[in-house]
C-alpha cells in the first residue's frame, strides 16, 4: 500500500512540473512573458532548417528598452539596413534605409508579442513580421508567418544598449522666408515645418535672399534635414542643402500627368538601375529650357515637345570628373540628347529612341 502511494507522489509531481502556466492577454502596450513549451528534441545536423527555428529556451521580456540593428535581403538593391528600437511601453520605431536608392522609411507605431511572434502595427504601413529565435535575436518572417528557409540573412540582432534613431532623410518641398521666419513644407506628407535657424540652414538662406526672383515665393529645394522631437516636433534641423528648382511644383506621385514642372529622378537607363544615391535628376520648364543634375555636374538645355515628339539640344554643363558617376552620368546625358519622344505612363517619364525605351524616370520624393 506504501508503494501504490509513493508511485502515486512521483506520478503527480512529475504532473506538475510538465504544465505550462495559462496565458491571458495582456493589455496593449504592457510587457508580454512566453512562456516555452518543453519538448523531447532529437539531435540533429545543424541546416538552414534548424537555424531558423529558435535555439534559445529562454523566456522572452520586453520589459526594457531595446534595439537591433542588420541588414537584410532587397529584390531591386543591395540591402535594407534596419534599425528597430522596441520600447517597452509598447511603442516601436523603425529606419529603413534602401542601400544605393537613396530611399529611407522611418515610421512609428505599436507592437504586439504573440508567444514568441512580434507584430508591427501601423496603420499607414505594412511592416514585417519577426519571431525572436532568442533574446538577442530577431528573425524575418514569411507571409504565412513561418521562417524564412534561406541561405541570404534574414536576422536582426540586438545591441548591447539602446540606440537612438538615425531621423534624418533626403526631403523634397517647398521652401519659403517670411522676414526673418522660413518655412519647409515636405511634398510627400504635405506637412508644414518652420526652419531652425542653425549653421547648416545659413547657406540655403543666404541662396534664397540673393535671387531676387524667390524673394517671398515658395521654391522647390532638396536637402538633408529631420524634424525634432518633443516640443520640436513641427521644426525642420537642416543638415545639408542641396538645391533650389526654380520652376518645379510638387508632383503628384500617383498621377502626374505632365512631363513639365516635375523634378524626375533617373530610375533606369535602359534595363539599368540608376543608384538612387546619385541624384540623377532633371526638370523640364514650361519656357522650353531644362536643367538638372547628372551624377556629378550640373546642365542645363533648350528642348522641344510637340505631343509626344522631343528634341533636346546639346547640353551645357559643368566639367568635374567623378569616378563613381562617370559611367552612368555619360549615358543619361547621352540618352537625354537622343531620345525623340517622351511619355508619361502612370507615375513614370519614359523617353523613347525608335520606339524603344532607353530611359525611365519618376518624380523625386527627395
Amino acid at each position: 500500500m506504501k508503494k501504490i502511494a509513493s508511485g502515486l507522489f512521483v506520478t503527480a509531481l512529475l504532473s506538475a512540473c510538465s504544465m505550462q502556466p495559462s496565458m491571458k492577454p495582456s493589455p496593449e502596450g504592457t510587457s508580454t512573458v512566453v512562456p516555452i513549451e518543453q519538448t523531447d528534441i532529437d539531435e540533429v545536423a545543424n541546416n538552414d532548417v534548424t537555424q531558423s527555428l529558435a535555439t534559445d529556451f529562454e523566456m522572452i521580456f520586453i520589459d526594457q528598452d531595446m534595439s537591433f540593428t542588420g541588414t537584410l535581403p532587397c529584390a531591386d538593391c543591395p540591402g535594407i539596413a534596419f534599425h528597430l528600437n522596441l520600447y517597452r511601453d509598447g511603442r516601436f520605431e523603425i529606419r529603413q534605409e534602401y542601400l544605393e536608392r537613396n530611399q529611407i522609411l522611418l515610421v512609428k507605431g505599436t507592437w504586439l508579442l504573440e508567444q514568441r511572434t512580434l507584430h508591427l502595427m501601423n496603420q499607414q504601413h505594412t511592416l514585417p513580421t519577426f519571431q525572436f529565435v532568442s533574446n538577442r535575436r530577431l528573425t524575418m518572417l514569411d507571409m504565412a508567418s513561418k521562417p524564412i528557409v534561406s541561405s541570404m540573412n534574414y536576422h536582426l540582432d540586438r545591441s548591447d544598449r539602446l540606440q537612438s534613431i538615425d531621423t534624418r532623410r533626403p526631403m523634397l518641398g517647398l521652401y519659403r522666408v517670411n522676414g526673418d521666419e522660413a518655412s519647409f513644407t515636405h511634398c510627400e506628407t504635405g506637412e508644414r515645418h518652420s526652419v531652425a535657424m542653425t549653421q547648416h540652414h545659413m547657406p540655403m538662406l543666404r541662396n534664397y535672399r540673393q535671387d531676387e526672383a524667390l524673394q517671398g515665393e515658395a521654391v522647390v529645394a532638396t536637402l538633408t534635414g529631420r524634424i525634432g522631437n518633443g516640443q520640436d516636433s513641427k521644426t525642420l534641423f537642416i543638415d545639408q542643402f542641396e538645391q533650389f528648382w526654380p520652376g518645379a511644383k510638387c508632383p503628384e506621385f500617383h498621377a502626374p500627368g505632365s512631363v513639365q514642372g516635375v523634378v524626375w529622378r533617373a530610375e533606369k537607363l535602359a534595363d539599368r538601375y540608376v543608384p538612387q544615391q546619385l541624384n540623377v535628376r532633371v526638370l523640364f520648364r514650361d519656357n522650353n529650357t531644362l536643367y538638372g543634375f547628372s551624377g556629378c555636374n550640373n546642365f542645363h538645355a533648350s528642348y522641344r515637345q510637340r505631343a509626344n515628339t522631343l528634341q533636346v539640344s546639346s547640353l551645357a554643363m559643368t566639367r568635374k570628373h567623378c569616378e563613381e558617376s562617370s559611367l552612368i552620368e555619360s549615358e543619361f546625358t547621352q540618352g537625354l540628347q537622343e531620345a525623340d519622344r517622351a511619355e508619361v505612363n502612370g507615375n513614370a517619364l519614359q523617353l523613347f529612341k525608335n520606339n524603344e525605351v532607353i530611359m525611365q524616370l519618376l518624380p523625386a520624393a527627395n
